[in-house]
């Protein structure tokens, strides 16, 4: 079954934390702490030392101290930024920094306050107007979980849980220490499904699914409907890094064919830009509810890809402006750095002398436009020139048009065709960053477009008098 997206997707921005690396509570430090780390063999490591592969994954047993107590300390920070959907990565216990291997899915980590600062950081949350989104990892576990313990002992009722072989048990990308649940058993299934509710009932938004592609489209369906049946309104996405079509069982995914497109063709490797992001909307439903990904936990962070900041800039506009909810991983917009993990996972830099403000500024006022605009929110998507990139966000209502106009070259002079007949010649397109007019006469717009610039330009009716030619206009 395809849902509605719920409402409040529409004006979302999203804001990626890795909890241990954001912020640490209660005015504590990493060791005051510990004890919650040593006692399971992990190290402490001071706050600013950043993060390197090391032998073994021993940089996975590597703890900074971060917890949800920390993050609802600086929920300030992040309404002045003003995003609105706080996704974390994932939270239950579980022996290593990401946890993406769960001991107990019905327990918070004591390393991030527990059951105790959860409720607190919800709270907090929801009361300053946030959305909180947790990450589902459903297709593996840690190898210290009782359940599996159990079946390596052999306990039949544990057996079927999970995959044996002559040799050994199915693993997530066979990492000995994540095995891997069998969905295909009606406890398990039952057993996931029953966190999923209970999550949403304390009041969680929505699901992230990870390696959505691993679970597969049935059991991504069965988690969406067990999410909807609590209610609605609440918001499920999957992990899968391929084109985003093909995945109407949840209401979106993590967009990376976004993100591949548009840093390929900042960097001159792809060359049809305006056809990737094309094909994209127009063969994807539920593009809507996609995240628009520039980095994540996963990838390098977007500065150290495009060290270039207008260019960069050029990549950030476009992620507020296309089809789907705007991603913000933590501390891209103060312009931290990073390579692959583990060094996009570095501490977050709370010095304000570190900050890059001009950026910060700058997502401050991308994320003001995109929850303003109607278009930018739910206007369709139609791409009206290749080089520059300039396409059209349709509105339901004509003066509520923009048109976004990319440009990663020398500054152009540009006439676009406006395929919009409501439009009327004389209408005048502000640009939304510099107030700048333009005006389109016989549906043709003509503007100038700066070096590696870009304009959001909106629709609108400048006549003199009590004159509106709009007046019968929709």
């Amino acid at each position: 079954m395809i849902y509605p997206l719920p409402s409040w997707v529409y004006e979302s921005v999203i804001y990626q934390i890795f909890p241990d690396r954001f912020a640490i509570g209660k005015g504590k430090t990493v060791h005051d702490k510990a004890h919650l780390y040593t006692k399971r063999g992990g190290k402490i490591v001071e706050w600013n030392t950043l993060p390197k592969h090391k032998p073994n994954i021993e940089h996975c047993f590597e703890f900074y101290g971060g917890d949800l107590w920390g993050i609802a300390e600086k929920i300030d920070y992040l309404k002045d930024l003003g995003v609105n959907l706080i996704y974390t990565t994932p939270i239950f216990l579980s022996p290593s920094n990401h946890k993406y291997d769960i001991i107990d899915y019905m327990k918070i980590d004591p390393q991030f306050g527990g059951e105790a600062a959860f409720k607190y950081y919800l709270k907090k949350a929801k009361e300053n107007g946030f959305r909180v989104m947790l990450d589902g990892v459903f297709n593996h576990l840690s190898k210290e979980n009782k359940w599996f313990k159990s079946a390596l002992r052999g306990k039949k009722e544990h057996l079927a849980k999970f995959s044996f072989y002559k040799n050994g048990y199915r693993a997530w990308q066979n990492v000995d220490g994540m095995p891997e649940w069998n969905w295909e058993e009606t406890p398990v299934r039952e057993y996931l499904l029953n966190v999923v509710e209970h999550y949403l009932k304390m009041g969680v938004d929505g699901w992230r699914l990870d390696v959505g592609f691993d679970v597969g489209y049935v059991n991504n369906a069965l988690i969406t409907s067990r999410a909807k049946s609590v209610s609605t309104e609440k918001y499920v996405v999957t992990e899968t890094w391929n084109f985003p079509s093909n995945w109407e069982v949840v209401d979106g995914i993590m967009n990376y064919h976004f993100r591949e497109s548009v840093i390929g063709w900042l960097n001159d490797s792809l060359k049809n830009i305006g056809y990737a992001l094309q094909s994209a909307y127009d063969k994807t439903p539920n593009i809507y509810g996609c995240w628009n990904m520039l980095d994540s936990h996963d990838t390098q962070r977007i500065a150290t890809v495009l060290p270039d900041k207008d260019l960069r800039k050029l990549a950030i506009a476009l992620q507020f402006t296309y089809p789907g909810v705007p991603f913000v991983y933590y501390g891209s917009e103060i312009g931290m750095e990073g390579g692959w993990d583990p060094e996009n996972r570095a501490g977050m830099i709370w010095d304000e002398k570190r900050w890059d403000n001009d950026l910060r500024e700058f997502y401050k006022k991308l994320i003001k436009i995109r929850k303003t605009e109607t278009a930018l929110k739910i206007g369709t998507f139609e791409v009206i020139n290749d080089e520059p990139l300039a396409f059209l966000r349709k509105a339901p209502y004509v003066l509520d048009d923009v048109i976004v106009v990319v440009n990663k070259s020398e500054k152009q002079e540009i006439a676009l065709s406006v395929p919009d007949g409501r439009l009327l010649a004389g209408t005048c397109f502000v640009d939304l960053f510099t107030n700048e007019e333009f005006w389109i006469v016989g549906g043709i717009l003509r503007i100038n477009v700066p070096a590696k610039g870009f304009r959001i330009l909106k629709a609108t009716n400048k006549t003199k008098g009590n004159y509106n030619q709009y007046k019968r206009i929709y």
